[in-house]
């Protein structure tokens, strides 16, 4: 007898990392044919819907018994991922466990082949859940989800009319704080803010001094957004994950971990974490402030001359901010 699909996960995840959906381009066309396949096999009805016919999105709905006000859930997956530092699909040993490597194993084809199996099994067996369990994996994440999540929440929002809930990537994974083992639930998101900035400046040629360049500007920008946090913001859903933090740690460091709620005494308190080696404090800094990095800075197309006003394209500088400042 032969083995169910949605028990060969490792299969299908090598599948998927074979498909190279690299974004930009993205070209998840083929990735979402071939996840399309096995949904429709298994009986279940999906849709497909595309701005671009090469970045398609895929729907399908496991229908629920409508016990479960006050709609259905909504695992959300995505196709494309970042150019990759590993170009090479491949499964490693490592001890006693294989690995999975290879273009967008983590980020997060690795997550899709987990919703894509539960349904698949769930369609199998036979399920029935209280409320519909809405499959989407959509396109372009990576880049702005003008082709993917945007797309379909604008033209085609009656595709998750009801939805309550939407489980997507992040959380689930163990950290270790302090000797103690917690499992972090992803319930909210920062929003993305792309920003481009010019610096203009006299220019001159590299034999000659310059001072006040627009070059110059650039580094004193750069130097000012490396060495300052921007204000804190605690909001209630890092309030209530840091007060829990907090009540399950030993008391020396609770303290310390409570400390961060205090606007006055926060960024001390990240210092501290930072200083005592606790690799959670990054990420605590982020959850507790709004940030802003620069991605891409463009100038001079040659060696031997300043320009007179480099320009930091549109994705210069990444900002993430808390939705109810953005």
């Amino acid at each position: 007898m032969s083995v169910p699909i949605y028990e060969r996960t490792a299969e299908i995840l090598q599948t998927l990392i074979r498909f190279d959906t690299t974004n930009p381009p993205g070209n998840e066309a083929a990735c979402i044919a071939d996840i399309d396949g096995l949904l429709t096999e298994a009986g279940l009805q999906t849709t497909l819907l595309a701005k671009d016919p090469q970045r398609p999105n895929l729907v399908a709905r496991l229908k629920g018994s409508g016990d479960a006000p006050p709609g259905p859930a909504r695992p959300c997956g995505r196709g494309d991922h970042r150019q990759p530092e590993v170009d090479a699909p491949a499964l490693r040993r490592q001890g006693d466990r294989r690995l999975a490597v290879g273009r967008g194993a983590l980020d997060m084809k690795g997550d899709v082949t987990m919703m894509l199996a539960a349904v698949l099994r769930a369609k199998a067996e036979g399920l029935v859940p209280a409320g519909d369990i809405i499959l989407t994996i959509m396109a372009d994440e990576e880049a702005g989800s003008d082709y993917g999540a945007r797309f379909l929440t604008e033209q085609h929002p009656e595709q998750f009319e009801g939805a309550a809930y939407a489980i997507g990537e992040g959380g689930g994974s163990s950290q270790t704080i302090f000797g103690q083992r917690y499992y972090l639930i992803a319930v909210a998101e920062k929003q993305v803010c792309w920003m481009r900035a010019a610096l203009n400046g006299p220019g001159g040629h590299g034999s000659t001094p310059l001072r006040g360049g627009a070059m110059a500007k650039l580094g004193r920008l750069l130097s000012t957004l490396d060495a300052n946090r921007l204000p804190v913001h605690i909001t209630p859903v890092a309030e209530r994950m840091i007060a829990a933090l907090a009540e399950a740690a030993p008391a020396p460091q609770a303290e310390l971990l409570r400390l961060l709620l205090d606007p006055e005494r926060t960024d001390a308190a990240l210092d501290e974490l930072a200083a005592l080696g606790v690799p959670q404090a990054r990420m605590l800094d982020a959850l507790l402030h709004n940030t802003a990095n620069v991605t891409v800075a463009a100038a001079a197309t040659r060696p031997t001359s300043s320009p007179a006003a480099p320009t930091w394209r549109s994705t210069a500088v990444a900002a993430r901010l808390h939705a109810r400042r953005f």
